[in-house]
């Protein structure tokens, strides 16, 4: 489980490069941190597969089923990143068409951090403070994805002058940190 573990980290560490890329991007326009920061989106995705597969090994006993079906959620989403953001970063697919179905390979994580969260609290093996932190960071990341479906409804988009309100940013903010904290601290998890 070790490599596992290290795994899960490096994906939190990747994502703080991820948005740190993203964040240079929208400040310079500059297309060379638009692709870094789809590039190092889709080597997260990549990384979060082993993680998914040590949770899988840790829970299936006694509940194969659920514990299966969770895994495949995370696996299919964690690939629909990679190969969504990996496509974007080549100049193989137009980020907004990425943007769109990378949505709902993070929708399959989040999904899968929901049902590791549940295990943890129902079956222990991993500390409950990672659990209520992931289904925290998945409700956050719910109410701001509900929160950019009212407001693309309303406005049309979330381009040019219709922008979101600053508390919709301020969730994906918490959102992201919980995400980066949440892998970071499985990964550590899984090593100790």
């Amino acid at each position: 489980m070790t490599a596992a573990g290290m795994s899960a980290i490096a994906a939190g560490v990747t994502l703080v490069v991820s948005g740190a890329c993203l964040g240079v991007f929208f400040s310079t326009e500059r297309e060379a941190w638009g692709r870094a920061n789809d590039a190092t989106t889709a080597l997260f995705g990549l990384l979060m597969i082993p993680a998914v597969v040590a949770v899988y090994v840790r829970y299936a006993p006694g509940s194969r089923w659920a514990v299966g079906i969770a895994a495949m959620l995370g696996i299919v989403g964690a690939l629909i990143v990679a190969v969504t953001s990996g496509m974007t970063a080549a100049a193989k697919l137009d980020w907004l068409v990425s943007a769109k179905v990378g949505a709902v390979g993070f929708a399959g994580l989040l999904a899968w951090v929901a049902a590791t969260s549940w295990l943890i609290l129902g079956r222990g093996g991993l500390p409950d403070g990672l659990a209520w932190l992931g289904l925290v960071t998945v409700g956050v990341s719910v109410v701001a994805g509900i929160g950019t479906a009212l407001v693309i409804r309303a406005q049309g988009s979330l381009q040019g002058d219709s922008q979101p309100p600053s508390s919709l940013w301020a969730a994906y903010g918490v959102a992201f940190v919980g995400v980066v904290g949440w892998c970071v601290w499985l990964g550590i998890a899984l090593i100790g």
